[in-house]
């Protein structure tokens, strides 16, 4: 009988869509997959319409709160124990995969104490608490980026890569002549970004007359954005039908398609979509990010000259208009740095993930 696994990944898109690429590949194996996330907005707004089964976890994480709060979440992660218990033993997965958020820790927990192949799936070079924590708990990690092993437990790390949507890879025509910019802050969007590319690109479309721009705005800023544009770009020829504003992209591959250069953040799964996509970047990575893995995850694409990177503080409107500028209109040196972004993808994530836990449960048969 094909093997039974539940993936579990919640808080943002770069936990989650690993978890769904991974999903989507074990259902096209025939094996059955069951996911386990949170009950957020963005959570439910990624994960509906999937071709498996969802549960919910309520579930918050205690950094950086008060003590009021860090009680409130200790009794909801409490709850989640217990719901998780029941969720597992009725579910009775041959293998759990954790690919972040704090939404994993009762899952492995359980996990453990009922004795399933545990794994876990890291996508930045420094892992947060949660990850950290969990690496104790389970069998194999799987890191996306060379430097992270020195986090875990030597024995326990192989090295697989990120995994990514495989519909990014679909081939989509490019639906204009001109050149194309993408701005993506992420699946919850970003704040910085978004108020960045309002003052920046109405200058771009100004000036550069083939420009098309598509920006994903993120699921609480899209209102916003969109007012401001329509407010700013009302005088410049064309505008409206060259610039595309949504608050998620569903289909990224379209959206990568059409762009020549991208604006976004440095999150490990956004970076492996630009890699696989061989798509030339301007990075601004999170400040806030856990212990800065952002700018850690940025620079080493920057120093092989894949991509720029802008810390958010030295980022104004002027200095980011002037590179993208200068780089929309030097064709050689965007397709020199596609060329090195493409050389970071790795193939067959999924398949290094599936091979190694299927093998320590037949192993333990």
């Amino acid at each position: 009988m094909p093997l039974k696994w539940v993936i579990v990944a919640g808080g943002t898109g770069g936990h989650i869509f690993p978890g769904i690429a991974l999903a989507e590949y074990l259902l096209q194996q025939k094996k059955e997959v069951v996911f386990i996330s949170g009950k957020r907005k963005v959570e439910k707004e990624i994960l509906k319409n999937r071709p498996f089964s969802v549960y919910e976890l309520d579930v918050e994480g205690f950094l950086g709160k008060s003590l009021i709060n860090k009680i409130k979440a200790f009794n909801k992660m409490i709850k989640a124990i217990l719901k998780s218990y029941k969720l597992i033993k009725n579910i009775d997965p041959d293998i759990i995969l954790a690919t972040g958020g704090y939404i994993s820790f009762p899952v492995v927990l359980v996990g453990k104490l009922q004795r399933k192949v545990l794994g876990l799936h890291e996508q930045n070079i420094e892992p947060g608490m949660a990850n950290r924590v969990l690496s104790k708990l389970v069998d194999k990690i799987f890191i996306s980026i060379k430097g992270s092993e020195k986090f875990f437990p030597k024995e326990k790390v192989i090295f697989s890569g990120n995994i990514i949507r495989k519909e990014i890879l679909t081939k989509v025509k490019k639906e204009h002549t001109g050149k194309g910019l993408l701005i993506i802050g992420g699946s919850l969007g970003a704040k910085f970004i978004n108020e960045l590319a309002t003052e920046i690109v109405p200058l771009l479309l100004k000036e550069i007359e083939d420009l098309r721009v598509i920006h994903q705005t993120g699921l609480d800023n899209y209102k916003e954005v969109r007012d401001k544009y329509n407010l700013v770009i009302k005088n410049i020829k064309n505008a409206k039908e060259r610039l595309t504003i949504l608050p998620f992209i569903e289909n990224m591959a379209w959206a990568y398609s059409q762009a020549d250069l991208v604006l976004s953040r440095a999150g490990a799964t956004t970076l492996a979509e630009l890699f696989a996509t061989g798509k030339p970047a301007i990075l601004i990575p999170f400040p806030y990010a856990t212990r800065n893995h952002q700018e850690k995850n940025a620079k080493a694409v920057a120093e092989k000259g894949g991509a720029i990177v802008i810390r958010q503080n030295e980022a104004d409107s002027k200095k980011v208009y002037k590179i993208i500028k200068n780089l929309l209109n030097n064709p050689q040196k965007l397709k020199n740095m596609s060329d090195i972004m493409h050389s970071f993808f790795i193939k067959d994530s999924e398949k290094i993930i599936i091979n190694t836990l299927e093998g320590l449960v037949k192993n333990a048969q």
